[in-house]
């Protein structure tokens, strides 16, 4: 089977430079668009010529072929230029991303031996090290004169093209070399699968110092297609990127795993033809179902640094069938047991990889480069090498590839490739750490956070100090990137071994996520927006009790996260942030006053947290005629301590909005606020009086949606049909005809409960009495809540006299008052069972009407409905 695997052989220009192929485009496109950024437009010819010019300013400096030049600029076209004048030049590059802790970049720069730094403006001098700083502002006055013509350097295929850095697992980021001729040979194979034409808009997002940038950059170029150049922030917003890909015709993506659920999540969920390259880590079954039917072509990319970018690439058209697929042009693949035994048959083994995109090596580390890139033991050529993957494969019987995850302990975390060594050797240098493992969890699925567990000298267990983890983090980021701090810290007595005395990683204990990196003493979130922001956070990032001076980084907080966060923000209040925001109102009580800033009036929200803590399925419950939902607090408090509840409100009592008269619209917008509040469900909702209508007609469109109405109740509420269907003639004898009814049951409720029947009586007299003075002396309207209740109360009711009752394919659990006051023509099932097409079941709770919600009512009450929701949520 490894025969036909690796049947790659193809021919390809081995003796160009890269940079070739992008010359090869000018010559054939010279006006052409090369590179889109913001405003700007940039031909073939402009981006060859600009080339050109700082090409021959790095040759002034004395540049040799072969030598390096570090490359330091944020993500603008000149940054892309400069990469193509630093291989014209005849030298290789080290990509350099500004936003990498400082020392980090003096390693790599002194590592590297890198005799010019090109970097820009504001970063002069900031880099220490024994290199000739140029700065591009000033390369670009000083060449704008220079002839466009070619430098004319000989660069030969086998010259090398970077030196690219990756996380070392003893503590040192180590430097990948990759030739010329193994970039030239990917791009051609990628042409060709997944394929790429001059036609195409190519979406770059990817950091220069992540080496599938060279796919966003090297392959559009190589063939005439146009480069979108997205800025640093724009790439780590997933908001921004979908903007950009539905307005500027983006036909290819490549972006992580990661990078593609920040997109899914700000609500794509249109059909967009665009070819999605996903790679940097493994693709999930959930994450290919989303991408299939949105996209025009799905394409799984796998590939280690050292073996250029990419080796193996898979069209993935099921989610059933998910693999990595087959090798690249040139690129031959092996499945080895330990005693290097080639498994063709399907058994697992380690992934080696061999063929022209193999790299030379890692720079300066002579004894690392011949661990991980050995003689191949298939042949009997000492000059053929294979690199040893550490990743675990097995072959499918159609030869597909299937990638089985790490052997050792590298992992992908948001498409990084982390050696978790180089956190632990990082820890273990602090003065109070005795010793560090840190592992990846994914406790939340799609949202993976690195947790370190320490052994303190003090011996001190449980939770960190604040002050403590302030400390480590300072002391990590002055030598890691951002994505390689841990985000959560776990103090141990003893770490956990296994028989043979190897740390035990499987049962390194979960962390006790409500109690993470907290800033100082909890201070309760007091204005409606702290609240709003402190609910959010809580839900989308997993903790408790958010505190408002809690800070969103330290908490753990990463892109995905903060995604979804400013995605139900927008929900929540209409109010759309960018995801920089958090960067300078990272607490809650700064994002919060930043949305003050927002909003002209206080945002009177349909959706009321009532008791919004809980593991349970939560319960919505609609308001009554009344409007109030704080009557529904007092049942809350008497149901189990895991059971959410929400109230809903009605749309107007801030005396801005516009009452809703319309029992389709009210549903409607209630319906709204909770799918807006848990897109996934289920859901159990319910209805006092007038709500149970409501609710109903919400349950009718949710099913309609596809939803998952787990329960239905009715807190007392009638269903009563409307009349606006029946002639004058009819309503008239129906009005009479009541009245007798009610008149003769009168002598029934004086003998139940005389007191009560009287009251009763005399409170819908003062009503009827109140509503024709209103109509004399019309109220002038005030600020607040009861200066709206009753014309809302009004159109609530007339919503109902106009809403018609249709049979829907639901039980309805209906909670009938014990005691009755008001003659009803069902008073077994008050109603409902025309409309509820599975059955009603009754349950008799205390009090009546007006007063199940109050003492001692509730209690009963409150027992009864947790068990009806326990029973529904099985």
């Amino acid at each position: 089977m490894d025969v036909t695997l690796n049947n790659t052989a193809a021919d390809y220009p081995k003796e160009k430079p890269l940079y070739a192929l992008f010359t090869e485009s000018v010559q054939q496109y010279p006006d052409k668009t090369a590179i889109s950024f913001q405003h700007r437009r940039l031909s073939y010819n402009e981006v060859n010529n600009t080339a050109n010019r700082i090409a021959k300013v790095l040759l002034e400096q004395g540049i040799k072929t072969g030598e390096i030049v570090g490359l330091a600029l944020d993500r603008t076209p000149e940054m892309i230029i400069s990469l193509l004048a630093i291989q014209k030049s005849g030298a290789a590059y080290v990509p350099l991303d500004p936003e990498y802790p400082k020392d980090r970049v003096e390693f790599m720069l002194e590592d590297s031996g890198a005799k010019v730094l090109l970097t820009q403006q504001k970063y002069k001098g900031h880099y220490a090290g024994n290199t000739i700083e140029l700065i591009v502002e000033d390369v670009l006055a000083q060449s704008a004169g220079y002839s466009t013509e070619e430098p004319g350097i000989d660069v030969k295929g086998d010259d090398l093209a970077y030196v690219l850095y990756t996380s070392g697992s003893t503590g040192k980021p180590k430097g990948v070399q990759i030739a010329h001729h193994s970039l030239v040979n990917l791009m051609l194979s990628l042409q060709n699968k997944p394929g790429i034409t001059n036609a195409d808009k190519m979406l770059a997002v990817a950091t220069i110092s992540f080496d599938i940038a060279g796919v966003d950059i090297y392959l559009p170029l190589s063939c005439g297609a146009e480069i979108v150049l997205a800025d640093a922030l724009t790439a780590k917003d997933g908001r921004a990127l979908l903007d950009i890909v539905r307005t500027q015709g983006i036909s290819i993506l490549q972006a992580t795993p990661y990078t593609w659920r920040m997109m899914l999540e700000v609500g794509w969920n249109e059909y967009l033809p665009i070819k999605v390259f996903c790679g940097g880590e493994a693709m999930a079954k959930d994450l290919a179902a989303r991408l299939i039917p949105l996209s025009k072509e799905v394409w799984n990319m796998y590939g280690p640094t050292e073996t250029t970018i990419y080796s193996i690439i898979k069209h993935i058209t099921s989610e059933e069938d998910i693999t990595i697929g087959w090798p690249v042009a040139n690129t031959q693949v092996y499945i080895l047991d330990e005693q290097m035994n080639n498994l063709t048959n399907g058994e697992i083994g380690e992934l080696f990889i061999g063929g022209v995109g193999l790299s030379w090596g890692y720079l300066n580390r002579p004894e690392l480069t011949d661990e991980r890139f050995i003689k191949n033991p298939l042949n009997d050529n000492p000059d053929d090498r294979i690199y040893k993957t550490g990743d675990l494969a097995k072959l499918k019987p159609d030869g597909d590839i299937v990638y089985l995850g790490r052997i050792d302990h590298q992992v992908k975390v948001r498409g990084y490739r982390i050696e978790l060594g180089e956190i632990e050797f990082n820890l273990g240098k602090q003065d109070d750490i005795k010793e560090a493992v840190v592992i990846a969890r994914e406790d939340t699925p799609g949202i993976p956070r690195l947790v370190a567990y320490l052994l303190l000298k003090s011996g001190k267990t449980g939770m960190a100090d604040v002050e403590q983890i302030s400390t480590w983090e300072k002391a990590l980021l002055a030598v890691l990137p951002e994505y390689m701090v841990p985000d959560d810290y776990v103090l141990l007595d003893i770490i956990p071994s296994t028989p043979n005395g190897k740390i035990d990683r499987k049962a390194l204990p979960k962390p006790d996520y409500s109690h993470i990196n907290r800033s100082g003493e909890f201070v309760a979130p007091v204005t409606e927006n702290e609240k709003l922001v402190a609910s959010i956070w809580q839900e989308m990032m997993g903790l408790q009790n958010i505190s408002k001076n809690d800070n969103f980084f330290k908490l753990g907080g990463r892109s995905l996260v903060a995604v979804k966060i400013m995605a139900r923000i927008e929900q929540e209040t209409g109010v759309r942030l960018p995801l920089a925001t958090l960067f300078e109102h990272s607490t809650v009580e700064q994002l919060a006053a930043r949305l003050d800033l927002g909003d002209e009036a206080i945002s009177w929200d349909s959706l009321v947290p009532i008791k919004p803590q809980g593991s349970k399925m939560p319960l919505y419950i609609v308001h009554g005629a009344g409007l109030n939902v704080l009557l529904f607090n007092a049942l809350a408090m008497n149901m189990d301590d895991e059971q959410p509840v929400y109230g809903l409100q009605a749309k107007g009592i801030n005396g801005i909005d516009e009452p809703l008269d319309v029992m389709e619209e009210i549903a409607a917008n209630y319906v709204e606020e909770i799918i807006n509040h848990d897109p996934v469900g289920p859901y159990a909702l319910a209805g006092y009086s007038l709500g149970g209508i409501i609710a109903y007609e919400m349950a009718k469109q949710m099913l309609a949606m596809g939803k998952d109405v787990k329960m239905l109740a009715m807190f007392d509420t009638y269903a009563e049909q409307t009349q606006k269907f029946d002639s004058k003639a009819k309503k008239a004898f129906d009005k009479v005809w009541l009245l007798i009814k009610q008149i003769a049951y009168t002598p029934i409720l004086m003998l139940q409960d005389p007191k009560r029947a009287i009251e009763y009586k005399l409170r819908e007299l003062r009503k009827r009495i109140a509503k024709i003075g209103q109509k004399a002396i019309p109220v002038e309207k005030k600020q607040g809540y009861s200066a709206y209740s009753n014309e809302i109360h009004e159109r609530s009711l007339a919503a109902q006299r106009n809403y018609e009752l249709v049979p829907v394919d639901i039980a309805i659990e209906l909670f009938r008052a014990k005691k009755k006051t008001f003659y009803m023509d069902d008073f077994k099932y008050l109603g409902w069972r025309p409309y509820a097409l599975k059955g009603v079941r009754v349950h008799d709770i205390p009090g009546e009407h007006n007063t199940i919600f109050a003492p001692p009512n509730d209690k009963q009450f409150g027992r009864v409905l947790q068990a009806c929701l326990d029973e529904a949520a099985k």
